[in-house]
């Protein structure tokens, strides 16, 4: 197995053309979650992959598990709980607006995981073990699942990669700091955004931020700036890696995650760090011109082309 990961994934209704859901009477449908982003991305590039979690005994978790099943993603471990639902989420968008997210997900299947979920040869068996901070925030139980998770991580020397996906909707920034900062630094990869770090540490200039990784003992952090680009931070060391353009963004919502599946692709490969950001801001080049979370991830042969800069069409 190269990638076990595990959290709350969704239905996702979005209305199109920026209109609002109150004026639109059609919804694109889809299925999101930060740790299912990651591993249908892992998947088209070739990699095998274990996702767990609680689904409801409905629809939008048998649609989810449709979607997950047909990537080829190891699904075995989840677990369908007649008790408690999918969690749902609606998006509308406007063109000078910030995405709007509406969340229904209180009290649903995924908020009742626990350590118990997890079985410790899934990550020994795992090269990598992809968290987000996300997962933690939907329930103490939930909480103690990432914490086992990177217990057991240390004790087989599987590597963490983590992002703190911060979700100011789910909890305070102050709870959120302190659960995230811990386990930031017990991980292998971290990949925040720059704006994370200035929640998390107050910092927002390069060398502050710079200062305050190496007081974490962070061994290799990739921060993200969105169309900006990314920087590689290792050993008081910095480089940037400047990103693609995108002719049309579409829906930017799931790049983060596209590009730590991009990061982690490269890693797994053995790329040098560099290339590996390459990687990440190409898949996430290629989400941002799709509707949707990952209807728009590349095969690995379209990661190639892309990379190549081969345009010729096929025919």
């Amino acid at each position: 197995m190269d990638v076990l990961t595990f959290g709350e994934t969704m239905v996702a209704f979005t209305a199109l053309n920026n209109r609002s859901i109150v004026q639109h009477h059609d919804l694109f449908v889809s299925v999101a979650g930060a740790e299912t982003n990651v591993s249908i991305a892992l998947a088209r590039l070739g990699h095998r992959v274990k996702w767990f979690s609680r689904l409801g005994d409905d629809p939008f978790g048998r649609k989810i598990l449709y979607e997950l099943n047909a990537h080829q993603i190891d699904t075995s471990g989840v677990m369908i709980d007649p008790h408690y639902p999918t969690g749902i989420m609606f998006k509308q968008k406007k063109e000078l607006l910030d995405t709007e997210v509406i969340y229904y997900r209180d009290h649903s299947a995924a908020t009742q995981l626990s350590k118990k979920d997890l079985q410790n040869k899934w990550v020994k068996d795992a090269k990598v073990l992809h968290i987000t901070g996300i997962t933690p925030s939907l329930s103490a139980s939930c909480k103690e699942l990432v914490m086992e998770a990177i217990a057991l991580a240390k004790q087989h020397q599987t590597v963490i990669s983590f992002d703190p996906n911060i979700r100011l909707k789910l909890w305070s920034i102050e709870e959120a700091k302190k659960v995230l900062i811990p386990i930031a630094k017990q991980c292998d990869i971290f990949l925040p955004g720059k704006s994370e770090m200035k929640l998390l540490c107050g910092a927002k200039h390069l060398r502050d931020i710079q200062a305050q990784l190496a007081e974490w003992a962070i061994p290799l952090t990739v921060m993200k700036d969105g169309a900006n680009g990314a920087w590689i931070i290792q050993k008081g060391c910095h480089t940037f890696v400047p990103p693609f353009p995108v002719r049309r963004v579409v829906d930017e919502i799931g790049a983060g995650d596209a590009f730590a599946a991009g990061f982690l692709h490269g890693y797994l490969r053995g790329e040098n760090h560099e290339t590996s950001v390459k990687f990440g801001h190409a898949c996430a080049a290629f989400v941002v011109s799709s509707e949707g979370d990952t209807s728009g991830l590349p095969m690995k042969h379209e990661l190639e082309r892309f990379l190549n800069k081969d345009s010729e069409t096929l025919r």
